[in-house]
Protein backbone atom coordinates (compact mmCIF):
# COMPACT_ATOMS: atom_id res chain seq x y z
CA UNK A 1 0.00 0.00 0.00
CA UNK A 2 1.82 3.47 -1.09
CA UNK A 3 1.93 5.69 1.77
CA UNK A 4 -1.25 8.64 2.01
CA UNK A 5 1.83 11.05 2.82
CA UNK A 6 3.84 9.99 -0.47
CA UNK A 7 0.83 10.73 -2.19
CA UNK A 8 -0.09 14.05 -0.82
CA UNK A 9 2.81 15.15 -1.39
CA UNK A 10 2.59 14.41 -5.22
CA UNK A 11 -0.24 15.08 -5.47
CA UNK A 12 0.53 18.69 -4.30
CA UNK A 13 3.80 18.93 -6.09
CA UNK A 14 1.86 17.75 -9.25
CA UNK A 15 -0.72 20.91 -9.04
CA UNK A 16 1.58 23.36 -7.73
CA UNK A 17 3.67 22.90 -11.27
CA UNK A 18 0.43 22.47 -13.20
CA UNK A 19 0.51 25.71 -14.29
CA UNK A 20 3.72 25.88 -15.48
CA UNK A 21 2.57 25.13 -19.10
CA UNK A 22 -0.26 27.62 -18.63
CA UNK A 23 2.57 30.24 -18.21
CA UNK A 24 4.49 29.48 -21.57
CA UNK A 25 1.63 28.93 -23.59
CA UNK A 26 0.80 32.86 -22.16
CA UNK A 27 4.13 33.93 -23.00
CA UNK A 28 3.99 32.21 -26.33
CA UNK A 29 0.53 33.38 -27.40
CA UNK A 30 -1.00 30.18 -27.69
CA UNK A 31 -3.14 31.46 -25.26
CA UNK A 32 -4.88 34.44 -24.31
CA UNK A 33 -6.90 34.05 -20.72
CA UNK A 34 -9.71 36.18 -20.14
CA UNK A 35 -8.83 38.42 -17.54
CA UNK A 36 -12.12 38.68 -15.98
CA UNK A 37 -12.63 34.82 -15.51
CA UNK A 38 -9.10 34.48 -13.68
CA UNK A 39 -9.82 36.91 -11.48
CA UNK A 40 -13.27 35.33 -10.46
CA UNK A 41 -11.11 32.43 -9.74
CA UNK A 42 -8.55 33.68 -7.92
CA UNK A 43 -11.47 35.43 -5.68
CA UNK A 44 -13.28 32.08 -4.93
CA UNK A 45 -9.89 30.36 -4.31
CA UNK A 46 -8.98 32.94 -1.92
CA UNK A 47 -12.59 32.41 -0.04
CA UNK A 48 -11.23 28.64 -0.43
CA UNK A 49 -8.30 29.29 1.72
CA UNK A 50 -10.29 31.41 3.94
CA UNK A 51 -13.28 29.03 4.68
CA UNK A 52 -11.28 25.69 5.08
CA UNK A 53 -12.00 24.60 8.78
CA UNK A 54 -8.75 23.70 11.58
CA UNK A 55 -10.04 20.37 11.55
CA UNK A 56 -9.45 19.61 7.63
CA UNK A 57 -7.03 17.17 6.83
CA UNK A 58 -4.23 18.51 5.92
CA UNK A 59 -3.45 17.72 2.24
CA UNK A 60 -7.01 19.83 1.62
CA UNK A 61 -5.25 22.83 3.64
CA UNK A 62 -2.12 22.08 1.18
CA UNK A 63 -4.97 22.41 -1.77
CA UNK A 64 -6.73 25.05 -1.01
CA UNK A 65 -3.61 27.18 -0.69
CA UNK A 66 -2.66 26.30 -4.17
CA UNK A 67 -6.21 26.97 -4.97
CA UNK A 68 -5.59 30.19 -3.93
CA UNK A 69 -2.14 30.96 -5.67
CA UNK A 70 -2.15 29.81 -8.87
CA UNK A 71 -5.31 31.49 -10.05
CA UNK A 72 -3.73 34.73 -8.82
CA UNK A 73 -0.45 33.92 -10.68
CA UNK A 74 -2.43 33.53 -13.74
CA UNK A 75 -4.71 36.90 -13.24
CA UNK A 76 -1.39 38.90 -12.78
CA UNK A 77 0.04 37.29 -15.57
CA UNK A 78 -3.60 38.69 -17.60
CA UNK A 79 -2.71 42.52 -16.79
CA UNK A 80 -0.15 42.01 -19.27
CA UNK A 81 -0.63 39.06 -21.61
CA UNK A 82 -4.48 38.45 -21.07
CA UNK A 83 -7.59 39.18 -23.06
CA UNK A 84 -9.18 42.05 -21.64
CA UNK A 85 -13.11 41.44 -22.66
CA UNK A 86 -15.84 42.41 -21.33
CA UNK A 87 -17.46 40.41 -18.98
CA UNK A 88 -20.77 38.48 -19.82
CA UNK A 89 -23.89 38.41 -17.58
CA UNK A 90 -22.57 34.72 -16.34
CA UNK A 91 -19.36 35.89 -15.03
CA UNK A 92 -20.86 38.66 -13.57
CA UNK A 93 -22.77 36.80 -11.73
CA UNK A 94 -19.88 34.23 -10.63
CA UNK A 95 -18.00 37.16 -9.28
CA UNK A 96 -20.59 38.35 -7.00
CA UNK A 97 -21.08 34.64 -5.94
CA UNK A 98 -17.38 34.39 -5.42
CA UNK A 99 -17.39 37.82 -3.23
CA UNK A 100 -20.56 36.92 -1.29
CA UNK A 101 -18.96 33.48 -0.44
CA UNK A 102 -16.43 35.35 1.67
CA UNK A 103 -19.24 36.88 3.52
CA UNK A 104 -20.85 33.93 4.20
CA UNK A 105 -17.62 32.39 5.53
CA UNK A 106 -17.27 35.49 7.65
CA UNK A 107 -20.70 35.02 8.95
CA UNK A 108 -20.67 31.31 9.79
CA UNK A 109 -16.95 31.09 10.40
CA UNK A 110 -17.62 29.72 13.96
CA UNK A 111 -19.51 26.89 12.53
CA UNK A 112 -19.44 23.43 11.04
CA UNK A 113 -17.29 23.88 7.72
CA UNK A 114 -19.20 22.10 5.67
CA UNK A 115 -21.66 25.12 4.89
CA UNK A 116 -19.43 27.90 4.01
CA UNK A 117 -17.47 25.10 1.86
CA UNK A 118 -20.61 24.18 0.10
CA UNK A 119 -21.24 27.60 -0.81
CA UNK A 120 -17.55 28.34 -2.35
CA UNK A 121 -17.86 25.45 -4.27
CA UNK A 122 -20.89 26.71 -5.76
CA UNK A 123 -19.50 29.96 -6.61
CA UNK A 124 -16.67 28.17 -7.95
CA UNK A 125 -18.60 25.60 -10.37
CA UNK A 126 -20.35 29.49 -11.52
CA UNK A 127 -17.40 30.46 -12.72
CA UNK A 128 -16.12 27.05 -14.34
CA UNK A 129 -19.32 27.32 -16.23
CA UNK A 130 -17.89 30.30 -18.98
CA UNK A 131 -14.68 27.67 -18.93
CA UNK A 132 -16.85 24.69 -19.72
CA UNK A 133 -18.34 27.03 -22.38
CA UNK A 134 -15.44 27.54 -24.15
CA UNK A 135 -14.06 24.26 -23.94
CA UNK A 136 -16.40 22.73 -25.54
CA UNK A 137 -16.98 25.07 -28.31
CA UNK A 138 -13.43 25.89 -28.93
CA UNK A 139 -11.22 22.88 -27.47
CA UNK A 140 -8.48 24.24 -30.08
CA UNK A 141 -7.96 27.31 -28.29
CA UNK A 142 -7.14 26.23 -25.03
CA UNK A 143 -4.10 23.48 -24.02
CA UNK A 144 -5.44 20.64 -22.21
CA UNK A 145 -1.87 19.47 -20.11
CA UNK A 146 -2.58 21.85 -17.38
CA UNK A 147 -5.75 20.72 -17.09
CA UNK A 148 -4.72 17.28 -17.03
CA UNK A 149 -1.80 17.97 -14.42
CA UNK A 150 -4.71 19.41 -12.39
CA UNK A 151 -7.13 16.46 -12.32
CA UNK A 152 -4.02 14.28 -11.89
CA UNK A 153 -3.19 15.80 -8.70
CA UNK A 154 -6.69 16.30 -7.45
CA UNK A 155 -7.46 12.26 -8.26
CA UNK A 156 -3.97 11.68 -5.94
CA UNK A 157 -5.22 14.27 -3.62
CA UNK A 158 -8.43 12.37 -2.93
CA UNK A 159 -6.78 8.95 -2.40
CA UNK A 160 -4.67 10.21 -0.29
CA UNK A 161 -6.93 11.90 2.28
CA UNK A 162 -7.37 10.00 5.80
CA UNK A 163 -9.55 11.79 6.80
CA UNK A 164 -12.73 10.86 5.31
CA UNK A 165 -14.79 13.53 6.70
CA UNK A 166 -17.15 15.82 4.51
CA UNK A 167 -15.38 18.62 5.15
CA UNK A 168 -12.07 17.33 3.98
CA UNK A 169 -12.95 14.71 0.87
CA UNK A 170 -15.95 17.71 -0.48
CA UNK A 171 -13.32 20.32 -2.38
CA UNK A 172 -10.57 17.45 -3.58
CA UNK A 173 -13.51 15.64 -4.79
CA UNK A 174 -15.21 18.66 -6.67
CA UNK A 175 -11.67 20.06 -8.36
CA UNK A 176 -11.39 16.36 -9.56
CA UNK A 177 -14.62 16.02 -11.03
CA UNK A 178 -14.11 19.97 -12.31
CA UNK A 179 -10.94 19.69 -13.75
CA UNK A 180 -12.15 16.19 -15.97
CA UNK A 181 -15.35 18.09 -17.24
CA UNK A 182 -12.48 20.47 -18.85
CA UNK A 183 -10.13 17.94 -19.96
CA UNK A 184 -12.78 15.84 -21.46
CA UNK A 185 -13.49 18.20 -24.61
CA UNK A 186 -9.65 19.06 -25.22
CA UNK A 187 -8.35 15.46 -25.02
CA UNK A 188 -11.34 14.30 -27.19
CA UNK A 189 -10.89 16.89 -29.93
CA UNK A 190 -7.34 15.72 -30.06
CA UNK A 191 -7.83 12.57 -30.35
CA UNK A 192 -10.28 12.77 -32.97
CA UNK A 193 -8.39 15.26 -35.11
CA UNK A 194 -5.29 13.06 -34.31
CA UNK A 195 -3.14 15.52 -32.82
CA UNK A 196 0.26 14.35 -31.92
CA UNK A 197 0.70 14.34 -28.20
CA UNK A 198 4.17 16.20 -28.25
CA UNK A 199 1.26 19.50 -29.55
CA UNK A 200 -1.08 19.00 -26.59
CA UNK A 201 1.79 20.61 -24.33
CA UNK A 202 1.35 24.55 -24.84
Amino acid sequence: MIDPYFLGALAQFILAISILPYIISIFRETVKPNRISWFIWSIIGFAFWLITPETADEVTKMLTLIFMINPTIIFILTLFKGENVKPDNLEKFSLIIGLSSILIWYLFKDNSGIFPISIAIAADFCALIPTLRFVFKSPDEETPLTWIFFFLGSLIAVIAIEDHSLESILLPVYMTIGSFLVVFPLIRYRIKKKIPIKNWII
